[in-house]
């Protein structure tokens, strides 16, 4: 092995081949995947109007971006003044929550935190194309510099190709699958009005309605508490395309590794000593 690693020769003609032209396809599909997940970004935002009109209304915003996680990043604009919190932690209105609002003892959350994490499913997918893409560096350098790995007898390193591939092509099927779910879940959560109204212990306790018929605000200092934006998710969604575009590129290249292999070469050879043998007993019968 150390005396073929120590011979290197450019070979260029290996990525007019099947696996070598699909590994650049997968090269560059993967960047692209999981670059644009981790670049995603979008906001969600609703305002707290107060029944006194001479107090200002509250602009709450909330930063969606990768990994996901719980408790995004905040900010309230009040009289024109712009805090940013951290973005880990929920939007903490203080000893001083909007409209002059004062809390009842069962209110263990009186701040503003956005509900789900969709953390593991965005991180497994990022992690998968990460992983391809330099398992592609990697791939790629073989065929080009020392392509007699692959014509050796053992044929040891086609049969670690071939093993790797499929298990990326599996990774990129479980990932993609979980990221559209997590995606699914995060616009749910990313419209407020799927949640603002309707927790009295926790995300937005001050904009609980009640369950009477029509629904009233629990806290009547509160007007009301209007979505003004539930993000945009175009980027989200060409992400998750990628993902099962990236799976077919693996999967469909296994095929053209798998002939590389002696697994196949084996089989075909062992099939023609087979027939070579038939037709030697065949030709002594007919002597005999």
């Amino acid at each position: 092995m150390e005396s073929i690693l120590g011979n290197y020769q450019l070979n260029l003609e290996v990525l007019k081949e099947p696996r070598g032209f699909i590994r650049c396809l997968q090269w560059f599909f993967a960047m692209i995947a999981f670059a644009t997940l981790a670049d995603f970004s979008t906001e969600l935002s609703f305002d707290i109007a107060c029944t006194n009109k001479s107090l200002t209304t509250t602009h709450i915003t909330s930063t969606i971006n990768y990994p996901f996680r719980s408790g995004m990043i905040l900010y309230t604009m009040l009289q024109l003044s712009l805090f940013r919190v951290d973005q880990n932690p929920p939007h903490k209105f203080g000893d001083s929550p909007p409209c002059g609002v004062k809390y009842g003892k069962d209110v263990k959350n009186q701040d503003i935190t956005f509900p789900g994490s969709f953390a593991s499913d965005a991180q497994f997918f990022v992690f998968t194309g990460v992983v391809s893409w330099l398992y592609c560096f990697v791939s790629i350098a073989i065929y080009v510099l020392y392509s007699s790995l692959y014509m050796d007898n053992q044929k040891q390193y086609p049969r670690v190709d071939f093993l790797i591939t499929a298990l990326l092509a599996m990774f990129w099927l479980a990932g993609s699958a979980a990221w559209a779910n997590g995606l699914t879940g995060l616009k749910l959560v990313s419209d407020p009005d799927n949640w603002i109204w309707t927790h009295h212990f926790e995300y937005a306790a001050i904009c609980f309605k009640t369950t009477h018929d029509p629904a009233i605000y629990l806290y009547p200092k509160i007007k009301e508490c209007v979505t003004t934006s539930r993000g945009h998710f175009g980027g989200a969604n060409v992400s998750v395309l990628l993902g099962f575009l990236n799976f077919f590129l693996w999967a469909s290249n296994l095929w053209f590794l798998y002939k590389e292999t002696n697994w196949f070469k084996g089989g075909k050879t062992q099939q023609q000593e087979e027939t070579t043998s038939s037709e030697g007993n065949v030709e002594a019968a007919n002597i005999s």
